[in-house]
């Protein structure tokens, strides 16, 4: 009983978050993507008993703002048709 216990406290949940970068530069976008994925691995690695687990679905915007909603929107889309 107290092994099932335990085991149910490791089940971390998914949390999907979009992020839309610029990946075609290195400055802007593959940097950043580096430092967002860095400060979450820091943060989990000190509050290692948090359930929920961020998981960056990364889409690149292609340099221009018109790609980057464009990006958004298939996201959404697909998120959506998934529920569905």
């Amino acid at each position: 009983m107290f092994t099932e216990m335990g085991m149910a406290e490791n089940i971390s949940i998914p949390v999907n978050v979009g992020v839309v970068l610029d990946l075609g530069s290195d400055l802007d976008g593959k940097i950043a993507l580096s430092c967002i994925e860095m400060a979450l691995s820091d943060f989990y690695a000190t509050h290692g008993d948090y359930r929920t687990r961020l998981v960056l679905n990364t889409r690149d915007s292609m340099k221009d703002v018109v790609g980057a909603a464009a990006a958004g929107s298939l996201s959404l889309s697909l998120d959506l048709s998934l529920t569905l």
